[in-house]
């Protein structure tokens, strides 16, 4: 039954509705849902980036993206995968904010470090610096070329620190998966690394 609610999401029908008319290029039908996700899929980011205006700017970014490529949004299954998609491209996006987050914050790490080195002297060797960064090279495009749900499991535990638990959380597996694509990372690292 539809809702008759004009302020609250559209119901599947509806929604399947809207998505077909906004990709046809109605501008109000893809207002329509815009206003009917955002609060929603805002409150969902937040669980992954912690800050509601961050939160907002990728919502909007989403939905601002959804628009310029409107002809190519296409979902089987009528409205309920129009929202479970909405959701996931949140958590997608979401998931690679923090995962560029976390590379910005080992650079300013480093940087820090380097002004330490500075500031006291006693800098390594440059064949130690070289083979420093020829392993950090070699490392960053060994976790590159992981399948995407390793390599952002391997990321959630090593670079953001979090538990299997919250792990398992945020990727929709259970704490089994989360320890199995760990090891599979792990095994993928040292092969692709030359470790025996």
């Amino acid at each position: 039954m539809p809702s008759s609610d004009p302020h609250g999401p559209p119901t599947p029908p509806a929604l399947a509705d809207a998505v077909a008319r906004a990709r046809a290029g109605d501008e109000a039908a893809f207002a329509a849902l815009f206003h009917a996700h955002y609060a929603a899929l805002c409150s969902f980011a937040v669980r992954y980036v912690h800050e509601r205006a961050l939160a907002e700017e990728l919502v909007q970014e989403l939905f601002a993206a959804l628009w310029e490529r409107r002809e190519r949004f296409a979902l089987r299954g009528g409205g309920a995968s129009a929202r479970a998609y909405l959701f996931a491209a949140v958590r997608n996006r979401a998931l690679n904010l923090r995962a560029r987050h976390a590379v910005e914050r080992d650079w300013a790490d480093a940087e820090g470090r380097a002004d330490e080195i500075t500031l006291h002297p006693s800098p390594p060797s440059a064949d130690a610096a070289l083979e420093q960064a020829e392993l950090h090279a070699r490392l960053n495009a060994a976790m590159a070329s992981l399948p995407e749900r390793c390599r952002l499991v391997m990321q959630l535990r090593w670079r953001e620190q979090l538990s299997y638990a919250d792990i398992a959380t945020v990727m929709g597996i259970s704490t089994k998966g989360v320890e199995n694509q760990l090891a599979r990372g792990l095994r993928a690292l040292r092969g692709l690394l030359g470790e025996r």
